[in-house]
């Protein structure tokens, strides 16, 4: 039953989304909007997206390298972990026979999450991501030091020797261990209930005692708390772009005395799950630009959709909406400076889901401007939020 509900559920969205008719869009704007000189300069990220490299993460957590001592015996009972900064099982000294064996064990956290930012970025699009290996020869080239990349100052050095414009960077703050043994109070509701079952009017009292039950056998084990910062530098600006704290956890087992690899395991988890939740911000800030080619309405002139030069390749989606603009120039009273003004136009473009191709797709216009829309303004995904679609 609940697989066929899956089934309807996976159908009714599918044949769900915004369509296009472009039969039904016979009428053509062609005057295109008026681009003021002082606004050109806004149209070269348009064209070449800004480049952004992904710094080593500092990792200030006690989870680095560590050395893994397994000690074994004929009976198997002296079986455990240690490492240089924690303490996992229960060794029996006066086993004989026994032998250890150590290793040394990189859980590479910070690769986890820079690699996990690199993906992000890619589904996001709106920027070309600067390679790690080009980074590595430029660090090389330079003679610059790992360990003295994290200072600010050296990333934006780096980042202006590279040409990148944006350097993401950040750190590991802390992993928290915490175990939860509810098993005494679930055995307590199993043994209530049970004692209950055959009786033919179950109150709502005996079923919040089931629901207890299951919830504390769910609940028993031990939780993996991670706390990361997300940080993005603006390298033109030497400035922080902004800054963000994220913290995931999850349970990895009932186990009192975890391995290091479980634990490891739990905190790569987390980090991915941290990372989602910075993604609306990310979204922000590195959204995907572009222009509108064309307009067209209906034979009324009363709906309007807007082709844009970004389709599938830039990782647009059918339901992402965008943002659109008008430019103005204005000049200062005082100083006589003559700037760039950037409106958001009181629109929306929904792009469609049979009108989506690799580089251009069509979006219904939605908002009091709509009958304003020109060829050539300047358009930009909305934040993106954390849901289904």
């Amino acid at each position: 039953m609940k697989k066929t509900l899956i089934f309807i559920g996976a159908l009714f969205f599918a044949g769900c989304g915004t369509q296009i008719d472009l039969h039904q869009y016979s009428t053509r704007i062609n005057l295109p909007a008026q681009i003021p000189n002082a606004c050109r300069d806004e149209y070269k990220n348009l064209l070449q997206p800004p480049k952004v490299a992904i710094m080593r993460f500092n990792n200030n957590s006690n989870f680095g390298v560590a050395t893994i001592s397994n000690k074994n015996a004929k009976n198997n009972r002296n079986l455990g972990v240690s490492a240089d900064f924690i303490s996992l099982g229960v060794y029996n000294n006066s086993q004989k026979n026994s032998t250890t064996t150590k290793r040394v064990v990189d859980p590479k956290l910070d690769r986890a999450i820079t690699s996990s930012v690199e993906s992000m970025l890619a589904d996001l699009g709106g920027v070309d991501v600067y390679s790690r290996d080009d980074l590595a020869k430029v660090i090389k080239e330079q003679k610059l030091q790992q360990s003295g990349l994290f200072d600010e100052n050296s990333l934006v050095q780096l980042g202006k020797l590279t040409g990148v414009r944006y350097i993401i960077t950040g750190s590991i703050d802390g992993v928290i261990q915490e175990y939860k043994d509810y098993t005494s109070m679930a055995k307590i509701a199993s043994a209530v209930t049970a004692s209950n079952s055959n009786k033919k009017n179950v109150n709502k009292t005996l079923l919040k005692i089931y629901a207890m039950n299951m919830s504390a056998e769910a609940l028993s084990g031990m939780k993996i708390t991670t706390i990361v910062t997300f940080k993005v530098i603006d390298v033109e600006t030497g400035k922080i772009l902004f800054t963000k704290q994220a913290k995931a956890s999850k349970n990895i087992g009932n186990f009192k005395h975890p391995t290091y690899s479980q634990i490891i395991g739990g905190v790569k988890y987390d980090i991915m799950q941290a990372l989602q939740k910075v993604k609306p911000a990310f979204s922000q800030y590195f959204a995907p630009q572009g222009y509108i080619l064309q307009v067209r309405t209906d034979k009324k002139h009363e709906n309007f959709i807007a082709q844009i030069n970004l389709g599938s390749k830039e990782h647009i989606k059918p339901e992402q909406q965008f943002n659109v603009y008008q430019l103005s120039e204005i000049i200062d009273p005082v100083t006589g400076k003559t700037t760039c003004d950037k409106s958001t136009m009181n629109v929306i473009l929904t792009i469609s889901k049979n009108q989506l191709q690799a580089h251009r797709s069509w979006g219904i216009a939605d908002g009091e401007d709509a009958v304003n829309l020109r060829p050539g303004q300047i358009v930009k995904r909305k934040i993106l939020k954390n849901s289904l679609f």
